[in-house]
């Protein structure tokens, strides 16, 4: 506002010139009397249109910056409320915790397992471990042959499930993947379940590998990463202790 305010206080001067000095210079031209005669003063026509001209582009300049200043702040009011909105859904979002009993969501499309899909209500008696991976996540790889190594071993009393968090891998992609897994892993025992909308809800997980412990009664038991993931811990799972294991954020 105050440099609006002093360029309009440039420009207004060069206004007056032009409307008072313009006629003197008519005056003079006519050999008319010149009531306007200021001999301090010996800006001409051309003089005044420059001054003129200058002080309007820099009104014109500093007025495209307050435009800029302005979109740029609307961009930045939306982006806030866009944000604030996203933040608000996530809040509203039912982020299962240690102690929560899990949804009856059903796993729709499963690879390498009995059945092609499964609702958790049905896995009752048994412990579980959802495994939350992604073809392109390396690190989920890497766990692979310690879990299906863990799967074989207790078997009788432990379901883990590799759940797909990657919305393009579909099912082509996920039986090429088994057929290599296969190959990598003798015996490869762990089933695939593609991803879905419903379980995304459920269990949004922003980094993997990510692990949810389910016990028998199905409630979570823990949220961890691969570094509690190990024989002694699973035991404690399929026994009914409580596993004091560190805590992984979604």
């Amino acid at each position: 506002m105050k440099k609006t305010m002093y360029f309009i206080g440039r420009a207004l001067p060069c206004l007056i010139f032009k409307v008072f000095f313009q006629p003197n210079l008519l005056a003079e031209k006519n050999h008319q009397p010149n009531f306007y005669n200021n001999s301090t003063i010996t800006l001409g026509n051309e003089g005044t249109k420059f001054l003129a001209l200058l002080s309007e582009s820099e009104i014109k300049l500093d007025w495209l910056r307050r435009k800029r200043l302005i979109i740029s702040m609307i961009s930045l009011f939306f982006l806030i409320v866009s944000f604030g909105a996203r933040a608000q859904r996530n809040a509203l979002r039912p982020q299962l915790m240690i102690g929560d009993k899990i949804p009856n969501v059903e796993l729709a499309t499963i690879l390498n397992y009995s059945d092609t899909s499964v609702n958790f209500s049905k896995l009752k008696g048994k412990a579980l471990i959802l495994d939350f991976w992604a073809t392109y996540c390396s690190a989920c790889l890497i766990e692979f042959p310690k879990m299906d190594s863990l799967q074989k071993i207790y078997s009788k009393s432990l379901q883990i499930f590799l759940v797909d968090q990657y919305v393009k891998d579909n099912k082509k992609i996920l039986a090429d993947f088994l057929i290599a897994e296969r190959i990598r892993i003798k015996d490869f025992s762990l089933p695939l379940v593609q991803y879905s909308p419903s379980i995304r809800e459920v269990f949004p997980p922003t980094s993997m590998p990510h692990y949810i412990w389910v016990g028998q009664d199905g409630r979570i038991k823990a949220i961890t990463g691969p570094k509690e993931v190990n024989g002694e811990n699973i035991r404690r799972l399929i026994a009914g202790l409580t596993l004091d294991l560190k805590t992984k954020l979604y």
